[in-house]
Protein backbone atom coordinates (compact mmCIF):
# COMPACT_ATOMS: atom_id res chain seq x y z
CA UNK A 1 0.00 0.00 0.00
CA UNK A 2 2.96 2.35 0.57
CA UNK A 3 5.01 1.67 -2.17
CA UNK A 4 1.90 2.26 -3.98
CA UNK A 5 1.20 5.27 -2.50
CA UNK A 6 4.80 6.48 -3.05
CA UNK A 7 4.70 5.81 -6.91
CA UNK A 8 1.13 7.85 -7.26
CA UNK A 9 2.40 10.73 -5.42
CA UNK A 10 5.58 10.74 -7.90
CA UNK A 11 3.79 10.73 -10.84
CA UNK A 12 1.91 13.23 -9.27
CA UNK A 13 4.70 15.92 -8.49
CA UNK A 14 6.21 15.05 -12.17
CA UNK A 15 2.70 16.03 -13.75
CA UNK A 16 3.18 19.31 -11.77
CA UNK A 17 6.24 19.86 -12.75
CA UNK A 18 5.28 20.24 -16.53
CA UNK A 19 2.90 22.81 -15.80
CA UNK A 20 0.90 23.31 -18.44
CA UNK A 21 -0.30 26.96 -20.01
CA UNK A 22 -4.32 28.01 -19.28
CA UNK A 23 -7.12 26.48 -20.56
CA UNK A 24 -9.52 28.23 -22.77
CA UNK A 25 -12.32 26.59 -20.96
CA UNK A 26 -12.22 25.73 -16.85
CA UNK A 27 -14.69 26.49 -14.33
CA UNK A 28 -13.44 28.96 -11.10
CA UNK A 29 -15.95 29.00 -8.92
CA UNK A 30 -16.40 29.93 -5.58
CA UNK A 31 -19.21 29.05 -2.68
CA UNK A 32 -20.29 32.38 -1.49
CA UNK A 33 -21.68 31.08 1.97
CA UNK A 34 -24.89 33.36 4.02
CA UNK A 35 -25.26 30.88 6.06
CA UNK A 36 -24.97 32.47 9.46
CA UNK A 37 -23.06 35.42 7.31
CA UNK A 38 -20.34 33.62 7.13
CA UNK A 39 -19.09 35.44 4.03
CA UNK A 40 -21.88 38.39 3.51
CA UNK A 41 -23.64 39.64 4.99
CA UNK A 42 -21.75 40.21 8.18
CA UNK A 43 -25.16 41.86 9.63
CA UNK A 44 -28.46 42.49 9.14
CA UNK A 45 -30.38 45.56 7.75
CA UNK A 46 -32.10 46.92 10.70
CA UNK A 47 -32.84 50.35 9.06
CA UNK A 48 -33.11 51.35 5.04
CA UNK A 49 -30.01 53.05 5.65
CA UNK A 50 -28.59 49.86 6.12
CA UNK A 51 -29.41 48.73 2.55
CA UNK A 52 -26.26 50.62 0.66
CA UNK A 53 -23.91 49.06 2.56
CA UNK A 54 -24.73 45.94 2.61
CA UNK A 55 -24.68 45.98 -1.54
CA UNK A 56 -21.33 47.74 -1.51
CA UNK A 57 -20.15 44.93 1.07
CA UNK A 58 -21.28 42.61 -1.49
CA UNK A 59 -20.07 44.11 -4.75
CA UNK A 60 -16.15 44.81 -2.75
CA UNK A 61 -16.63 40.88 -2.90
CA UNK A 62 -17.02 40.40 -6.55
CA UNK A 63 -15.21 43.13 -7.19
CA UNK A 64 -12.07 40.94 -5.46
CA UNK A 65 -13.51 37.73 -7.26
CA UNK A 66 -13.27 39.24 -10.65
CA UNK A 67 -10.13 40.69 -10.13
CA UNK A 68 -8.35 36.73 -9.62
CA UNK A 69 -10.14 35.73 -12.44
CA UNK A 70 -13.27 33.63 -10.84
CA UNK A 71 -15.94 33.44 -13.68
CA UNK A 72 -18.52 31.28 -11.65
CA UNK A 73 -19.87 32.43 -8.25
CA UNK A 74 -22.38 29.97 -6.18
CA UNK A 75 -24.50 32.37 -4.23
CA UNK A 76 -26.24 30.54 -1.16
CA UNK A 77 -29.98 31.47 -1.64
CA UNK A 78 -31.83 29.23 -0.04
CA UNK A 79 -30.29 28.05 3.75
CA UNK A 80 -31.92 26.14 6.32
CA UNK A 81 -35.80 27.02 5.51
CA UNK A 82 -34.82 30.33 4.77
CA UNK A 83 -34.47 32.48 1.42
CA UNK A 84 -32.39 35.50 0.20
CA UNK A 85 -35.41 36.54 -2.86
CA UNK A 86 -38.95 37.09 -2.41
CA UNK A 87 -40.32 34.04 -2.01
CA UNK A 88 -44.21 32.91 -1.96
CA UNK A 89 -42.93 29.79 0.33
CA UNK A 90 -40.28 30.68 2.50
CA UNK A 91 -39.28 33.28 4.44
CA UNK A 92 -36.72 36.11 4.41
CA UNK A 93 -33.17 35.17 6.07
CA UNK A 94 -32.81 35.89 9.77
CA UNK A 95 -29.37 36.97 8.84
CA UNK A 96 -30.19 39.25 6.21
CA UNK A 97 -32.88 41.65 7.77
CA UNK A 98 -34.13 39.47 10.92
CA UNK A 99 -36.66 37.85 8.94
CA UNK A 100 -38.07 40.71 7.45
CA UNK A 101 -38.60 42.58 3.51
CA UNK A 102 -34.81 43.34 3.00
CA UNK A 103 -36.48 46.49 1.12
CA UNK A 104 -34.13 45.29 -2.04
CA UNK A 105 -33.69 42.06 -3.49
CA UNK A 106 -30.51 40.33 -3.06
CA UNK A 107 -30.84 37.42 -5.22
CA UNK A 108 -31.59 40.08 -8.09
CA UNK A 109 -28.83 42.76 -7.15
CA UNK A 110 -26.46 39.86 -7.16
CA UNK A 111 -26.94 38.48 -11.14
CA UNK A 112 -27.00 41.70 -12.36
CA UNK A 113 -23.81 42.18 -10.56
CA UNK A 114 -22.15 39.20 -11.59
CA UNK A 115 -23.25 39.63 -15.18
CA UNK A 116 -21.35 43.03 -14.87
CA UNK A 117 -18.22 41.82 -14.19
CA UNK A 118 -19.18 38.52 -17.02
CA UNK A 119 -19.42 36.16 -14.34
CA UNK A 120 -21.97 33.48 -14.22
CA UNK A 121 -24.35 33.20 -11.44
CA UNK A 122 -25.44 29.98 -9.69
CA UNK A 123 -28.40 29.94 -7.23
CA UNK A 124 -26.60 27.72 -4.44
CA UNK A 125 -29.83 25.65 -2.09
CA UNK A 126 -29.76 23.73 1.15
CA UNK A 127 -32.33 20.89 -0.23
CA UNK A 128 -33.27 18.68 2.43
CA UNK A 129 -31.57 20.31 5.49
CA UNK A 130 -34.42 23.11 7.32
CA UNK A 131 -32.82 23.78 10.41
CA UNK A 132 -31.46 23.19 13.60
CA UNK A 133 -34.05 22.87 16.78
CA UNK A 134 -33.08 26.65 17.55
CA UNK A 135 -33.39 27.87 14.02
CA UNK A 136 -37.05 25.90 13.66
CA UNK A 137 -37.85 27.45 16.59
CA UNK A 138 -37.00 31.15 15.58
CA UNK A 139 -38.78 30.60 12.66
CA UNK A 140 -41.82 30.21 14.39
CA UNK A 141 -45.18 29.58 12.33
CA UNK A 142 -43.03 30.86 9.12
CA UNK A 143 -40.97 27.72 9.60
CA UNK A 144 -40.76 24.33 7.27
CA UNK A 145 -41.46 22.20 10.29
CA UNK A 146 -44.36 24.27 11.31
CA UNK A 147 -46.50 24.58 8.00
CA UNK A 148 -45.34 20.80 6.74
CA UNK A 149 -44.66 18.51 10.04
CA UNK A 150 -45.42 15.47 8.27
CA UNK A 151 -42.81 16.05 5.57
CA UNK A 152 -40.08 16.33 7.99
CA UNK A 153 -37.96 14.24 10.50
CA UNK A 154 -35.77 15.07 12.76
CA UNK A 155 -31.86 13.69 13.43
CA UNK A 156 -29.69 14.74 15.53
CA UNK A 157 -31.02 17.57 16.67
CA UNK A 158 -31.49 19.01 13.06
CA UNK A 159 -34.55 18.77 10.96
CA UNK A 160 -34.51 17.57 7.56
CA UNK A 161 -37.30 17.02 4.43
CA UNK A 162 -38.32 13.33 4.14
CA UNK A 163 -36.57 12.55 0.57
CA UNK A 164 -39.33 9.78 0.42
CA UNK A 165 -42.07 11.95 0.98
CA UNK A 166 -43.74 12.44 -2.69
CA UNK A 167 -44.78 16.02 -1.31
CA UNK A 168 -41.23 16.77 -0.74
CA UNK A 169 -39.66 16.34 -3.60
CA UNK A 170 -43.05 18.44 -5.20
CA UNK A 171 -42.04 21.25 -2.90
CA UNK A 172 -38.38 21.18 -4.24
CA UNK A 173 -39.22 21.38 -7.38
CA UNK A 174 -42.00 24.36 -6.59
CA UNK A 175 -38.61 26.35 -4.64
CA UNK A 176 -36.73 26.00 -7.68
CA UNK A 177 -39.00 26.71 -10.55
CA UNK A 178 -39.95 29.99 -8.09
CA UNK A 179 -36.28 31.15 -9.24
CA UNK A 180 -35.72 30.25 -12.47
CA UNK A 181 -39.65 31.74 -13.39
CA UNK A 182 -38.49 35.07 -11.86
CA UNK A 183 -34.82 35.66 -11.77
CA UNK A 184 -32.06 35.60 -14.94
CA UNK A 185 -30.16 33.19 -13.04
CA UNK A 186 -26.94 31.22 -15.05
CA UNK A 187 -27.38 27.89 -12.68
CA UNK A 188 -29.17 25.72 -10.00
CA UNK A 189 -26.67 24.59 -7.56
CA UNK A 190 -28.10 21.95 -5.40
CA UNK A 191 -26.14 21.44 -1.93
CA UNK A 192 -27.10 18.31 0.85
CA UNK A 193 -28.66 16.84 -2.39
CA UNK A 194 -28.48 13.53 -0.53
CA UNK A 195 -29.18 11.74 2.82
CA UNK A 196 -28.27 12.90 6.47
CA UNK A 197 -24.47 11.87 7.26
CA UNK A 198 -25.86 9.93 9.92
CA UNK A 199 -28.04 7.95 7.19
CA UNK A 200 -28.36 4.87 8.88
CA UNK A 201 -29.99 6.00 12.06
CA UNK A 202 -32.45 8.57 9.74
CA UNK A 203 -36.12 7.04 11.14
CA UNK A 204 -38.13 6.88 8.32
CA UNK A 205 -38.71 3.17 8.06
CA UNK A 206 -42.87 4.25 8.18
CA UNK A 207 -42.38 6.43 4.66
CA UNK A 208 -40.52 2.79 3.21
CA UNK A 209 -43.02 1.24 4.36
CA UNK A 210 -45.82 3.72 3.27
CA UNK A 211 -44.29 4.47 -0.64
CA UNK A 212 -41.79 2.32 -0.90
CA UNK A 213 -41.16 -0.37 -3.59
CA UNK A 214 -41.33 -3.77 -2.38
CA UNK A 215 -38.78 -4.65 -5.44
CA UNK A 216 -35.88 -2.96 -3.76
CA UNK A 217 -34.10 -2.60 0.08
CA UNK A 218 -34.42 0.63 2.01
CA UNK A 219 -30.28 1.95 0.27
CA UNK A 220 -31.45 1.66 -2.96
CA UNK A 221 -35.46 2.91 -2.24
CA UNK A 222 -33.35 5.90 -0.75
CA UNK A 223 -31.06 6.35 -4.15
CA UNK A 224 -34.04 6.23 -6.24
CA UNK A 225 -35.58 8.85 -4.13
CA UNK A 226 -32.85 10.99 -4.62
CA UNK A 227 -32.36 10.60 -8.15
CA UNK A 228 -35.91 11.22 -8.51
CA UNK A 229 -35.99 14.60 -7.09
CA UNK A 230 -32.96 15.22 -9.12
CA UNK A 231 -34.61 14.27 -12.26
CA UNK A 232 -37.54 16.35 -11.41
CA UNK A 233 -35.78 19.54 -10.64
CA UNK A 234 -33.36 19.01 -14.01
CA UNK A 235 -36.51 18.50 -16.77
CA UNK A 236 -38.23 21.69 -14.92
CA UNK A 237 -35.22 23.98 -15.18
CA UNK A 238 -34.66 22.82 -18.63
CA UNK A 239 -38.51 23.31 -19.67
CA UNK A 240 -38.82 26.97 -18.19
CA UNK A 241 -34.76 27.81 -19.59
CA UNK A 242 -32.80 25.32 -21.35
CA UNK A 243 -29.67 27.69 -20.98
CA UNK A 244 -29.82 27.41 -16.82
CA UNK A 245 -27.15 25.01 -15.86
CA UNK A 246 -27.71 22.29 -13.21
CA UNK A 247 -25.43 21.24 -10.88
CA UNK A 248 -24.86 19.53 -7.17
CA UNK A 249 -22.03 19.57 -4.99
CA UNK A 250 -22.02 15.45 -3.73
CA UNK A 251 -19.76 14.09 -1.24
CA UNK A 252 -16.13 13.94 -2.30
CA UNK A 253 -15.85 10.58 -2.75
CA UNK A 254 -17.67 8.24 -4.94
CA UNK A 255 -17.37 5.08 -3.38
CA UNK A 256 -14.11 3.43 -1.98
CA UNK A 257 -11.71 2.57 -4.51
CA UNK A 258 -9.35 -0.85 -4.44
CA UNK A 259 -6.57 -0.08 -1.73
CA UNK A 260 -8.68 3.52 -0.78
CA UNK A 261 -11.20 2.78 1.57
CA UNK A 262 -13.83 5.85 1.98
CA UNK A 263 -16.43 4.84 4.55
CA UNK A 264 -17.84 8.13 4.23
CA UNK A 265 -18.66 8.31 0.45
CA UNK A 266 -21.69 9.02 -2.22
CA UNK A 267 -23.10 5.57 -2.52
CA UNK A 268 -21.72 3.82 0.82
CA UNK A 269 -22.74 6.52 3.10
CA UNK A 270 -25.86 8.91 1.80
CA UNK A 271 -27.56 7.56 -0.65
CA UNK A 272 -26.83 9.82 -3.77
CA UNK A 273 -25.37 8.97 -7.34
CA UNK A 274 -23.97 11.58 -9.19
CA UNK A 275 -22.34 9.72 -11.74
CA UNK A 276 -25.50 8.43 -12.83
CA UNK A 277 -26.73 12.02 -13.27
CA UNK A 278 -24.32 12.97 -15.48
CA UNK A 279 -24.85 9.55 -17.64
CA UNK A 280 -28.24 9.94 -17.71
CA UNK A 281 -28.45 14.05 -19.19
CA UNK A 282 -29.36 15.07 -15.83
CA UNK A 283 -27.26 17.55 -15.08
CA UNK A 284 -24.53 19.13 -16.52
CA UNK A 285 -21.94 19.12 -14.16
CA UNK A 286 -20.91 18.23 -10.43
CA UNK A 287 -18.52 19.96 -7.82
CA UNK A 288 -17.69 16.98 -5.32
CA UNK A 289 -16.58 18.50 -1.95
CA UNK A 290 -12.86 17.25 -1.55
CA UNK A 291 -12.16 18.81 1.66
CA UNK A 292 -9.09 15.89 2.07
CA UNK A 293 -5.54 15.47 1.20
CA UNK A 294 -2.77 13.21 -0.20
CA UNK A 295 -4.63 9.42 -0.35
CA UNK A 296 -8.04 10.75 0.69
CA UNK A 297 -7.74 13.72 -2.24
CA UNK A 298 -5.22 12.26 -5.26
CA UNK A 299 -7.22 8.70 -6.11
CA UNK A 300 -10.63 10.19 -5.88
CA UNK A 301 -9.62 13.37 -8.05
CA UNK A 302 -8.41 10.48 -10.43
CA UNK A 303 -11.82 9.15 -10.46
CA UNK A 304 -13.98 11.75 -10.97
CA UNK A 305 -12.04 13.05 -14.14
CA UNK A 306 -11.47 9.57 -15.83
CA UNK A 307 -15.54 8.35 -14.88
CA UNK A 308 -17.38 11.83 -15.70
CA UNK A 309 -17.97 13.44 -19.45
CA UNK A 310 -15.36 15.92 -20.02
CA UNK A 311 -15.81 19.60 -18.35
CA UNK A 312 -18.34 17.89 -16.46
CA UNK A 313 -16.57 18.29 -12.85
CA UNK A 314 -14.82 21.12 -11.02
CA UNK A 315 -13.08 19.57 -8.00
CA UNK A 316 -14.69 21.37 -4.94
CA UNK A 317 -11.70 22.52 -2.61
CA UNK A 318 -11.75 22.94 0.90
CA UNK A 319 -9.31 26.08 1.14
CA UNK A 320 -10.73 26.13 4.83
CA UNK A 321 -8.08 23.91 5.96
CA UNK A 322 -6.02 26.82 5.46
CA UNK A 323 -7.40 27.91 8.86
CA UNK A 324 -5.34 27.37 11.93
CA UNK A 325 -8.80 26.17 13.73
CA UNK A 326 -9.45 23.85 10.40
CA UNK A 327 -6.37 21.76 9.73
CA UNK A 328 -4.03 24.63 9.19
CA UNK A 329 -2.82 23.25 6.33
CA UNK A 330 0.47 24.42 4.22
CA UNK A 331 -0.54 26.88 1.07
CA UNK A 332 1.54 23.99 -0.60
CA UNK A 333 -0.85 21.99 0.12
CA UNK A 334 -3.56 23.72 -1.76
CA UNK A 335 -1.24 24.58 -4.24
CA UNK A 336 -0.77 21.19 -5.17
CA UNK A 337 -4.52 20.30 -5.09
CA UNK A 338 -5.23 23.15 -7.36
CA UNK A 339 -2.35 22.29 -9.79
CA UNK A 340 -3.51 18.49 -9.83
CA UNK A 341 -6.88 19.00 -11.24
CA UNK A 342 -5.45 21.50 -14.37
CA UNK A 343 -3.84 18.39 -15.07
CA UNK A 344 -6.89 16.04 -14.81
CA UNK A 345 -8.91 18.64 -17.02
CA UNK A 346 -10.54 19.33 -13.96
CA UNK A 347 -12.24 23.12 -12.92
CA UNK A 348 -11.40 24.61 -9.53
CA UNK A 349 -14.34 25.33 -7.30
CA UNK A 350 -13.45 26.75 -3.61
CA UNK A 351 -14.94 26.54 0.02
CA UNK A 352 -15.47 29.14 0.69
CA UNK A 353 -15.05 32.84 -0.17
CA UNK A 354 -13.79 34.28 3.10
CA UNK A 355 -11.03 31.45 3.13
CA UNK A 356 -10.11 32.19 -0.22
CA UNK A 357 -9.71 36.41 0.29
CA UNK A 358 -8.37 36.41 3.82
CA UNK A 359 -5.21 34.14 2.87
CA UNK A 360 -3.03 36.77 1.51
CA UNK A 361 -1.10 34.00 -0.14
CA UNK A 362 -3.36 31.91 -1.96
CA UNK A 363 -5.06 34.68 -3.45
CA UNK A 364 -2.05 36.59 -4.88
CA UNK A 365 -0.98 33.38 -6.45
CA UNK A 366 -4.43 32.62 -7.98
CA UNK A 367 -4.21 36.10 -9.30
CA UNK A 368 -0.51 36.99 -10.55
CA UNK A 369 0.63 33.07 -11.35
CA UNK A 370 -2.45 30.34 -11.93
CA UNK A 371 -5.24 32.59 -13.37
CA UNK A 372 -2.85 34.97 -15.29
CA UNK A 373 -5.56 34.32 -18.42
CA UNK A 374 -8.85 34.60 -17.99
CA UNK A 375 -11.16 31.34 -18.56
CA UNK A 376 -14.50 30.77 -20.21
CA UNK A 377 -17.35 28.29 -18.17
CA UNK A 378 -17.09 24.97 -20.42
CA UNK A 379 -20.40 24.59 -22.60
CA UNK A 380 -22.35 22.05 -21.16
CA UNK A 381 -22.62 18.95 -23.36
CA UNK A 382 -26.80 19.32 -23.42
CA UNK A 383 -26.52 22.87 -24.79
CA UNK A 384 -28.46 23.08 -28.46
CA UNK A 385 -25.42 23.91 -31.13
CA UNK A 386 -26.31 27.65 -32.65
CA UNK A 387 -24.59 29.88 -34.91
CA UNK A 388 -23.74 32.97 -33.58
CA UNK A 389 -23.11 36.25 -35.50
CA UNK A 390 -19.87 37.99 -35.47
CA UNK A 391 -19.17 41.18 -34.25
CA UNK A 392 -19.22 43.22 -37.23
CA UNK A 393 -17.19 46.80 -37.53
CA UNK A 394 -14.75 45.76 -34.81
CA UNK A 395 -12.02 48.56 -34.67
CA UNK A 396 -8.67 48.94 -33.25
CA UNK A 397 -7.39 52.41 -32.09
CA UNK A 398 -3.87 51.30 -31.15
CA UNK A 399 -1.58 54.16 -29.77
CA UNK A 400 1.61 54.43 -27.18
CA UNK A 401 -0.67 54.62 -24.34
CA UNK A 402 -2.36 51.20 -24.98
CA UNK A 403 -5.45 50.13 -27.56
CA UNK A 404 -9.04 51.20 -27.48
CA UNK A 405 -11.61 48.70 -29.17
CA UNK A 406 -14.70 49.17 -30.22
CA UNK A 407 -17.34 46.50 -32.06
CA UNK A 408 -21.23 46.54 -32.71
CA UNK A 409 -23.31 44.35 -30.67
CA UNK A 410 -24.87 40.76 -31.49
CA UNK A 411 -28.25 40.10 -30.31
CA UNK A 412 -27.51 36.72 -29.07
CA UNK A 413 -24.56 37.58 -27.27
CA UNK A 414 -23.97 36.89 -23.87
CA UNK A 415 -20.23 37.54 -23.35
CA UNK A 416 -17.15 39.20 -25.85
CA UNK A 417 -13.90 36.75 -25.62
CA UNK A 418 -11.13 39.52 -26.41
CA UNK A 419 -8.00 37.74 -28.02
CA UNK A 420 -4.83 39.49 -28.41
CA UNK A 421 -0.69 38.94 -29.31
CA UNK A 422 2.23 39.69 -30.65
CA UNK A 423 2.88 36.46 -32.74
CA UNK A 424 0.62 33.48 -33.32
CA UNK A 425 -2.94 34.39 -32.30
CA UNK A 426 -4.92 31.39 -31.36
CA UNK A 427 -8.10 31.34 -30.67
CA UNK A 428 -8.04 28.16 -29.27
CA UNK A 429 -5.72 29.15 -26.55
CA UNK A 430 -6.56 30.75 -23.14
CA UNK A 431 -3.43 32.37 -22.86
CA UNK A 432 -4.42 34.59 -25.77
CA UNK A 433 -7.78 35.96 -23.99
CA UNK A 434 -6.96 39.39 -22.91
CA UNK A 435 -10.67 39.90 -21.39
CA UNK A 436 -13.92 38.49 -21.11
CA UNK A 437 -17.00 41.03 -21.06
CA UNK A 438 -20.41 41.54 -20.47
CA UNK A 439 -22.68 42.08 -23.04
CA UNK A 440 -23.41 45.72 -22.85
CA UNK A 441 -19.82 46.31 -23.49
CA UNK A 442 -19.11 47.68 -27.30
CA UNK A 443 -16.03 48.99 -26.03
CA UNK A 444 -12.36 48.18 -23.95
CA UNK A 445 -8.99 50.29 -23.08
CA UNK A 446 -6.55 47.93 -23.10
CA UNK A 447 -3.20 49.02 -21.43
CA UNK A 448 -0.56 47.42 -23.70
CA UNK A 449 -0.77 47.36 -27.59
CA UNK A 450 -0.05 43.61 -29.72
CA UNK A 451 -0.19 43.37 -33.34
CA UNK A 452 -2.82 40.99 -33.37
CA UNK A 453 -6.85 41.44 -32.14
CA UNK A 454 -9.66 39.25 -32.53
CA UNK A 455 -13.20 39.34 -30.69
CA UNK A 456 -15.72 36.65 -30.47
CA UNK A 457 -19.31 36.59 -29.51
CA UNK A 458 -20.67 34.16 -27.06
CA UNK A 459 -24.16 33.14 -26.40
CA UNK A 460 -26.13 31.75 -23.50
CA UNK A 461 -25.48 27.96 -24.26
CA UNK A 462 -21.16 29.14 -24.87
CA UNK A 463 -22.17 28.68 -28.64
CA UNK A 464 -19.23 30.98 -29.90
CA UNK A 465 -18.75 33.12 -33.18
CA UNK A 466 -16.21 32.97 -35.53
CA UNK A 467 -13.58 35.59 -34.65
CA UNK A 468 -13.21 39.59 -36.20
CA UNK A 469 -9.54 39.47 -36.31
CA UNK A 470 -7.70 42.64 -36.95
CA UNK A 471 -3.92 42.79 -37.41
CA UNK A 472 -1.25 46.09 -37.52
CA UNK A 473 -1.50 47.65 -40.90
CA UNK A 474 1.99 47.81 -41.29
CA UNK A 475 2.49 44.22 -41.11
CA UNK A 476 3.02 42.65 -44.70
CA UNK A 477 0.16 40.57 -45.96
CA UNK A 478 0.51 36.91 -45.18
CA UNK A 479 3.01 37.39 -42.66
CA UNK A 480 0.82 36.51 -39.86
CA UNK A 481 -0.96 33.61 -38.83
CA UNK A 482 -4.55 33.49 -37.03
CA UNK A 483 -5.32 29.88 -35.74
CA UNK A 484 -8.48 29.12 -35.08
CA UNK A 485 -10.61 26.52 -33.38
Amino acid sequence: MKKRLVIFFSVCLIAISAFPSSPKYEMRAVWLTTNWGLDWPSRPIRTASDIPWQKKELTDILDRLQAIGINMVFFQARIRGEVFYASQYEPWATVLSHGRNPGYDPLAFVIDECHKRAMECHAWIVSYPVGSLRQVKRQGNSSVVARHRSWCKQSSGEWFLDPGNPSVKNYLVDLVREIVSNYDIDGIHLDYIRYPDNARKFTDSDSFRKWGDRATDLSHWRENNITSTVFAIYDEVKRLKPWVKVSSSPLGRYASLPGFPASWSCIEAVHQNPKLWLQEGKHDFIVPMMYFSEENFYPFLHDWATSCPAGSVAGGLGIYRLDTNNGGWPLSEIERQIEATRRQGVGQAYFRYENLYRHVGLYQWLGSWFYQSPALTPRCASAPLRAVDTPSDFRVDAGTGGAELSWNPVGEAFSYVLYAADDTLKIDSGDHIVCVLPPKSLSCILPKTYRYYAIVARDRYGNESLPAVWEERYIEPNKYEIVLQ
